[in-house]
């Protein structure tokens, strides 16, 4: 890395050691590469910054965005939250009807069994955010994971239904205070450059354990065998509970708990550089302009509201649009359509594998070309897909139409992983102010859950007395309105989590003027 005194005049009086950092040079190895004129002056800026701030290190800025060891363990550990969500979504679909068989009950019952743990999800949703801005994110992880890790056990053990519906709302419970604190956690350490690839991996990891869980079910259906698969479920709970006790706590936390020397260690764990100042009083200056704790009716209130609206919004619109119509039914849908049993179950399992693909690159495309675009496109794709499914379902059958269905779905597929897929989550833990980060994620997801308990619920009973074409239609006009509202999400690529929470403060501050000056008139 060069010294910045071979780009600037010596009479700006720059000492020796100081280093310009590769995001200007792009320097690479040309030792007398010239720079222009904007760029020098932009260093020189950020020097002179860093004297009046009493900053005198030698420092590299580049290495603040390296990954380090730290962030690898943190996000490693974390993302097994996203394998218990995953696995324990497709391996209920198979072992329900060992269940049903063993237990002797209703297909409503089995129902009511699969959506128990969605029940658990928003009870743990909804009290993970609040216990986590006072107890921190690390521990209320580790209790996520214990929670997890009993109600799979205690599932596997049981032979009465009671207990089992009880141990799935406890299973759930866990799944839904990972899924708040996971995000949210990953994004309060990943440096801005990279976040967004970082939270995504949470929804990579998600497909993965429902990938896993078809694995797992194929081998067990010959043995008829229900217990042995929710016995490994408990193995990933006791593997996060475990594994977020060696991870680092978040140094956001820390600094709005008042704690900062133990930020100070958390952070140049993290960046792996003893110098973090600059990026700590940024932290603290954010956190002491709202040094009140922000309450859940204050979240109604001035400058969090559009924050809140844009997260419950996206968890909406991201679980609406007939995801879990098409992942948990695909198989009936492509029935309908004129496959035989075989081959659409064969054909659900391709887009298991087109879901896990196209999610890799998304995570590729999200930090280039940012958020809002991603999720435009993916509404308009969406909205292509079940509009083709509507018309297909309303017309006679045609030559080949089962294929086109067929195609829409894998499109459908794409258009969802590469954009709601994997914006919702890491778009509602970027948009949440500081003091009430957890609050708003953990409100966020309440919404996803009960909005997959509603879809769980309804979707067979909609394509048995509707019918295919009317519940298409349905979802075709639910993904219009994503479209229409993703045309107002405002774009965070590149931006820290505090830029991002300056832009909806100063734009509240804005709109007050303004109505001040109208009554002012």
């Amino acid at each position: 890395m060069p010294s910045i005194n071979r780009f600037c005049p010596p009479s700006w009086g720059i000492p020796p050691g100081h280093w310009v950092p590769h995001c200007y040079t792009g320097w690479n190895g040309q030792r007398d590469r010239p720079l222009p004129e904007p760029c020098i002056r932009k260093i020189y800026r950020d020097w002179k910054t860093r004297m009046l701030s009493g900053n005198t290190m030698k420092t590299s800025y580049h290495t603040g965005h390296r990954l380090t060891a730290a962030i690898y363990l943190s996000i490693m550990i974390s993302a097994i939250g996203g394998i218990i969500f995953g696995y324990d979504t497709g391996i209920i679909g198979g072992a329900v009807t060992f269940i049903g068989q063993q237990f002797a009950i209703s297909s409503v019952m089995q129902g009511v069994i699969v959506s128990a743990s969605l029940l658990g999800g928003m009870l743990g949703a909804l009290a993970a955010g609040p216990l986590a801005d006072r107890y921190g994110r690390r521990g209320i992880l580790c209790l996520s994971g214990l929670f997890f890790a009993a109600g799979a056990l205690a599932s596997a053990l049981t032979s009465d239904v009671s207990i089992l519906i009880g141990a799935r709302i406890l299973l759930g419970s866990g799944v839904g205070a990972s899924s708040v604190l996971i995000p949210v956690y990953i994004a309060e350490l990943a440096p801005a450059r990279i976040r967004g690839a970082l939270v995504t991996s949470y929804q990579l990891l998600i497909t993965v354990g429902i990938l896993l869980a078809y694995g797992v079910n194929s081998l067990a259906e010959p043995l008829a065998e229900w217990r042995i698969p929710l016995t490994i479920a408990a193995l990933f709970g006791l593997m996060l509970a475990v594994g977020v006790l060696f991870v680092a706590e978040s140094p956001r936390w820390l600094i709005a708990m008042r704690r900062e020397a133990a930020a100070r260690r958390a952070l140049q764990r993290l960046r792996g550089v003893e110098e973090v100042g600059h990026e700590l009083r940024d932290i603290a200056a954010l956190d002491a302009s709202e040094r009140e704790v922000v309450g859940w009716r204050e979240l109604l209130a001035g400058p969090v509201r559009p924050m809140l609206i844009i997260g419950m919004l996206i968890a909406f619109f991201s679980n609406a649009c007939g995801i879990n119509l098409v992942i948990y039914f695909a198989p009936q849908i492509l029935q309908l359509s004129g496959f035989d049993s075989a081959a659409a179950w064969l054909a659900t399992i391709g887009l298991g594998v087109v879901n896990v693909l196209f999610t890799v690159v998304g995570m590729l495309l999200v930090d280039r070309l940012g958020r809002r675009p991603l999720l435009l496109a993916g509404a308009v794709g969406l909205t292509l897909s079940m509009l083709v499914l509507a018309v297909l379902f309303s017309v006679p059958p045609f030559p080949y139409s089962h294929w086109l269905a067929f195609f829409s779905l894998v499109f459908y597929i794409v258009m969802y992983a590469v954009s709601p897929g994997i914006l919702g989550f890491l778009i509602i833990s970027e948009i949440s102010p500081l003091r009430a980060r957890a609050k708003v994620t953990s409100l966020s997801i309440f919404i996803i859950f009960a909005t997959n308990l509603v879809i769980a619920l309804v979707s067979l009973p909609m394509l048995a007395e509707l019918g295919a074409a009317v519940t298409f239609w349905i979802f075709t006009a639910i993904c219009a309105g994503f479209v229409v509202f993703s045309a107002f999400v405002p774009e965070t690529k590149g931006k820290s989590l505090e830029e991002v929470e300056r832009y909806f403060r100063e734009r509240y501050d804005q709109k007050q003027r303004t109505l001040r000056a109208g009554r002012a008139l």
